[in-house]
């Protein structure tokens, strides 16, 4: 199974024009919060009523907004599916402080659930194989665009490192075509140099390696070929533009495999404002995760339409004692489109994956300092071998983890002896008198009395984050000058000049600031 698990993503990323399109307003801060358990609200809507721009929180729920001077007449409307609406003037954002938002869940039990009489009837993978059929008559399959804030970035302990950050639109040709065929503007692009910056391979290696400069790596993963960009890869991450086409594993091909590949739990009702949805939770089958994965998420489905709202899709190492690391984390959403068709329009996708790479700074590692011949020897018959560490006798008695040589010739071990930090090779001394003292030593795989394998520093871990967030639908841009976005690495992508009033804005991450809370 761990050799099955393939990953269909990759790794990479011009500071560009600054005058071409600045920040030229300042960034009001927010953070939505659930009213009853004062936690934060991933991914809720903040959409301006007449402007039609909207915003989303990420996973801290946190948010940013221009102060533009055309919003300032404007209204908020913040919403989370399960939570009632809220509206508010722009005008009470204040600057210089978070702003925060509380939203109030939706008793479900007080509200007059009304489903279509067939609806009600059908069993969750009927509900699902009927969303996923409907997918052609749900989505635009009229050319479309839109304008989107797109982030990648690693974080590591809530410090975020590396943190790229675009303006992108997005020219999709509709469902009814393949998704590569879409085209992409890049209108803005920054490398956030006020966030933490390090070091890290734009690549993944195939297998875990042991060497010191190991580029970053999946336990248990794979990635098939490295190239393109980052935009593009997440993009691909989407199963429902991509239903007929791999995307990740279990999911695979969304419109054949996510059935038959899940475990599937009764439907209950949740509201998006006064719209039911379908919550429909999944487990991967355990033939296909084995007991060393966990694979679970929700798929939200309007059961009118059976128009798919929102799928959360997630992945888990199962640790000792039954814990569980997350491996990997999907959340997509669609909502309604302003126009009378009301199809679908994307809203937001976000996917996050944990890697290792090799601290090259660890010094604490258990490494070799010197072999020599024993210098009180005089038939060559003796090597020691000294460690940093004191090595653990059982691995490093063993004769077969040493190798040694005199002119490329391979002498016999006849016994290893263990001594504080030192390694004491006898030699056969019949084989060693006559050479000349040239001396080769090859040392395997043995540990420290603390468990540290010979030579293999510590491994650093970050989760990969990769985010689109759509901030205006199927509204005309145009360009001075224009160039598509190619497949190479998006700070090497040129950036097209827009022509219009700048009105769209980084929504950059919220650091660990001085910030006071304004509720």
């Amino acid at each position: 199974m761990k050799n099955q698990f393939i990953w269909f993503f990759f790794i990479f990323f011009w500071l560009i024009n600054a005058q071409a399109y600045a920040q030229s307003h300042q960034l009001l801060v927010g953070k939505v919060i659930d009213f009853k358990t004062k936690e934060p609200l991933p991914f809720a809507s903040i959409v301006l009523k007449n402007n039609k721009l909207g915003v989303f929180s990420n996973a801290d729920g946190d948010f940013k907004i221009s102060d533009n001077p055309s919003f300032r007449n404007d209204s908020l409307i913040v919403t989370f599916i399960g939570y009632r609406r809220y509206s508010f003037p722009f005008k009470n954002l204040r600057g210089n402080t978070t702003n925060t938002i509380y939203l109030k869940p939706i008793d479900v039990k007080l509200m007059e659930v009304d489903v279509v009489a067939s609806a009600k009837k059908m069993n969750s993978r009927a509900i699902i194989r009927k969303a996923i059929k409907n997918i052609p008559e749900n989505y635009l399959a009229q050319p479309n665009n839109y304008i989107s804030y797109y982030r990648d970035y690693q974080k590591k302990d809530k410090i975020y490192y590396n943190l790229n950050e675009a303006i992108v639109q997005t020219q999709d040709k509709g469902i009814n075509t393949s998704s590569l065929e879409n085209r992409f503007w890049l209108l803005a692009f920054k490398e956030n140099t006020d966030f933490r910056r390090m070091e890290l391979s734009p690549y993944y290696d195939f297998l875990i390696s042991e060497n010191e400069n190991a580029n970053k790596f999946i336990k248990y993963g794979s990635l098939p070929d490295q190239g393109g960009n980052e935009l593009f890869i997440l993009m691909n991450h989407d199963p429902i533009r991509r239903f007929r086409s791999k995307t990740f594993s279990f999911v695979n091909t969304f419109s054949k495999d996510f059935l038959s590949n899940h475990v599937f739990s009764n439907s209950t009702p949740v509201y998006n404002n006064d719209l039911m949805l379908y919550k429909i939770s999944f487990t991967a089958k355990n033939y296909l995760t084995s007991d060393s994965l966990l694979i679970k998420g929700d798929i939200y489905i309007q059961p009118l339409t059976y128009s798919i709202h929102k799928l959360n899709y997630s992945g888990f190492y199962v640790m000792k004692e039954n814990t569980q690391k997350k491996m990997f984390d999907i959340n997509i959403e669609y909502g309604p489109a302003k126009s009378e068709d009301s199809k679908m329009e994307l809203k937001y996708i976000s996917f996050n994956n944990i890697f290792n790479v090799v601290d090259a700074a660890d010094t604490t590692y258990f490494r070799l300092i010197n072999y020599e011949l024993d210098p009180v020897e005089t038939t060559n018959s003796k090597v020691v071998i000294k460690f940093n560490h004191t090595p653990d006798s059982i691995s490093a008695s063993n004769k077969n983890s040493y190798e040694i040589a005199f002119k490329d010739k391979k002498v016999r071990i006849k016994s290893v002896k263990v001594s504080g930090k030192k390694v004491i090779l006898n030699l056969f001394s019949e084989e060693t008198h006559t050479l000349a003292p040239n001396l080769s030593v090859q040392i395997g795989k043995i540990k420290d009395i603390n468990g540290k394998i010979l030579g293999r520093r510590r491994n650093l871990e970050f989760y990969q984050f990769r985010e689109l967030f759509v901030q205006e639908f199927n509204q005309p841009v145009t360009f001075i000058g224009n160039c598509f976005m190619q497949n190479i690495p998006m700070i090497q992508n040129c950036v097209s000049q827009y022509a219009g009033t700048q009105k769209y804005w980084m929504n950059t991450p919220i650091q660990q600031d001085s910030l006071q809370t304004k509720e």
